[in-house]
């Protein structure tokens, strides 16, 4: 009897268990035998999979084939060989959801337990999932308000990081031709850095040298190892010395002193204009490519013994890429799996890095959208999934042919006040197309915002007669440098004696870009800017993501003022600076109290920016600025003679 007095259904039928089993929130699986046939599926599971039809009764591996590179089946098979459970934390995968073909992203912690006969043999397993993609977004979102804080704080706490970041490119070239994308993480266990390395160099004649080395060992003495060599590899390869010869000089320099001795490298040359490609190594495991078509192929041979060790000399091996192929180097940290042989890891790495670069991903999911971007940071980051990480530093290079170099940018900017942003819009897409890091493209965009603004200000003494200020095109040569020529069909004008804060315009592109010529004549002036550009490397630990500050040219001047502090985000320009003016002088009050002006937000702080900050503080006593160094607005500070007003720190 119930305690109501009614007689009860009894405890623990059948369809009680069903039902209880069905409404759990997380997602349940049960599978059977090595082909992981699905046994049991609740209704989570089942959502999860957009509800297909045939679960039950079927191996994963049909229900589910887009899992296929995602570490996810392996994992299946390393519970049911070994027969010990596996827990995974806060891992990315991408279902086809909706069955269009098209993988989403969602975020999944999880628990695969073994389930055994009788006799103790495995039968199969349990799996418990919890999506935790709600809670990885909006920590993602808090980490990248804070991603400067925190590297400052991780370099403070770790000094060996440091120095390997110190050592290691700090972007790899961009070029017309070829794009590159690299990931270097840090063992989990060792919790230190250690000896891999990469680098990339453009050459003379239009080609492309990549290398990736390990150096025994980790710690300090490690990392001053790899950098040594790095440096002799790097010199040699660009001096024209090839393949051959550049391993010959490290061979030489390793053998050297003990640190350096029995390290391994592999050195590769590709001509991105015919996809020639020669290779060759020091004991170290072969490069693969990423076919266009979504296959991989190892490129053998051209192997000798360590470096430094008196192995013979290699021959080099020559291949060639076609147009969309990937070339993928690594360092063995990035296959080496206890419980797997060597072969078994090169094996998963060339599937895992097939699969990372043809998923049809969504557009609006953090995976990178860029090809050889997702190949680097996908590939790596599941890699560590068997074994809870990477056992030792964990370093991948990819280079991409690309089937056609970015066209040449040609923008005619209107003599008009939204002319500018409009050419800053275009200027940034392009760059963004090409690759260019954000540091690269924000200083570029902004020097070439000068050259334009003299231009639209002083070069016309009337408004031109089509309407047209400038004319502005740009172009990237096969060195990985940008180069901008603005023309306009007025004389460049300097600043008078009492301009106060103007004329510091033709300061700060030198100060921005590497070079910057000025030619004058009687039919207009042309102002030509040239710069390398670099894109961004991921370097840190594993799990650790860079988040890649946005850039918005579009975006609109914002203030805000907490107390004496007024924080400005957005473009200081010809057409905001007036509004930057007045929101100053007003959180002033018109001089009657000391304020800081927080610029560390300032998109853009142009020369007419310079101009009203000296003004101002001409009129303000008490006027304070707070820009980071490395800020877009505190470089130009240090140019224009303003840095004497900045404080250290400003809180908001």
């Amino acid at each position: 009897m119930d305690a109501d007095g009614s007689a009860g259904s009894p405890a623990g039928t059948p369809a009680d268990v069903v039902a209880a089993f069905e409404d759990i929130p997380a997602v349940l699986w049960a599978f059977e035998g090595p082909e992981h046939r699905v046994v049991a599926a609740n209704r989570a599971a089942r959502a999860t999979m957009g509800f297909r039809p045939g679960i039950v009764g079927r191996p994963i591996r049909e229900v589910a084939p887009e899992l296929e590179g995602q570490q996810v089946f392996e994992t299946l098979d390393e519970v049911f060989t070994r027969g010990e459970p596996v827990i995974g934390d806060e891992r990315r995968i991408l279902v086809d959801r909706d069955g269009d073909g098209r993988l989403e992203e969602d975020w999944f912690s999880y628990t695969f337990v073994p389930t055994h006969h009788p006799d103790g043999t495995v039968r199969g397993m349990t799996v418990h999932i919890a999506r935790v993609t709600d809670e990885v977004l909006r920590r993602t979102q808090a980490e990248r308000s804070a991603a400067e804080s925190e590297r400052r704080r991780a370099a403070a706490q770790d000094v060996v990081l440091t120095l390997q970041r110190s050592m290691l490119p700090t972007g790899l070239p961009v070029l017309p031709r070829a794009r590159l994308a690299a990931r270097y993480v840090v063992a989990e266990r060792e919790l230190a850095a250690g000896g891999d390395w990469f680098d990339a160099v453009p050459l003379d004649d239009g080609g492309l040298a990549v290398v990736v080395g390990d150096v025994v060992g980790h710690g300090a003495e490690a990392s001053a190892a790899m950098g040594r060599l790095r440096a002799v590899g790097a010199n040699a390869l660009a001096a024209g010395r090839g393949v051959a010869d550049t391993l010959a000089e490290l061979d030489r320099f390793a053998a050297r002193e003990p640190t350096t001795r029995a390290a391994t490298v592999c050195v590769a040359v590709l001509d991105p204009h015919s996809g020639a490609l020669e290779v060759a190594a020091a004991a170290h495991p072969p490069p693969f490519v990423v076919t266009a078509d979504g296959t991989a192929r190892w490129v053998t041979g051209g192997v000798t013994g360590p470096l430094g060790t008196g192995a013979a000399a290699p021959t080099p091996v020559r291949d060639a890429l076609g147009a969309d192929d990937v070339l993928v180097l690594y360092t063995d940290g990035l296959v080496e799996r206890p419980g797997h042989t060597l072969d078994e890891g090169l094996t998963a790495l060339a599937r895992t890095a097939v699969a990372a670069g043809h998923e049809d991903v969504e557009a609006d999911t953090t995976v990178p959208a860029a090809q050889v971007d997702r190949i680097a940071a996908l590939t790596v980051e599941r890699m560590g999934w068997t074994g809870g990480g990477h056992a030792d530093d964990a370093t991948l290079l990819a280079v991409q042919r690309t089937a056609a170099p970015p066209p040449v940018f040609a923008v005619e900017v209107l003599a008009e006040p939204r002319g500018l942003r409009r050419l800053r819009r275009a200027l940034d897409a392009w760059l963004d197309d090409a690759g260019v890091g954000d540091d690269d493209a924000s200083a570029l965009v902004h020097a070439v915002g000068e050259a334009v603004t003299n231009a639209l200000e002083h070069a016309h003494p009337e408004p031109p007669a089509d309407g047209v200020g400038a004319r502005v095109e740009a172009l990237l040569d096969d060195g990985g440098r940008v180069h901008v020529t603005v023309t306009d069909a007025g004389r460049w004008r300097p600043a008078p004696d009492d301009a106060g804060g103007r004329g510091r315009g033709l300061m700060m592109m030198r100060g921005l870009v590497e070079r910057v010529d000025v030619t004058t004549g009687a039919g207009g002036t042309t102002v030509t800017l040239v710069t390398p550009v670099r894109r961004d490397v991921l370097v840190g630990s594993y799990g650790e993501d860079v988040a890649a500050t946005v850039r918005d040219p579009d975006e609109d001047l914002a203030t805000e003022l907490h107390d004496d502090v007024l924080a400005v985000t957005g473009p200081i320009d010809t057409e905001t600076v007036e509004r930057f003016r007045h929101r100053v002088l007003d959180a002033a009050r018109g001089g009657a109290r000391a304020v800081t002006v927080d610029l560390d937000g300032a998109s853009v702080f142009s020369s007419s920016a310079v101009q009203a900050v000296h003004e101002l503080r001409r009129d303000l006593a008490g006027l304070r600025l707070h820009a980071s160094t490395d800020s877009v607005a505190g470089r130009v500070l240090a140019l224009t003679g303003l840095d004497d007003l900045r404080s250290e720190t400003a809180q908001v």
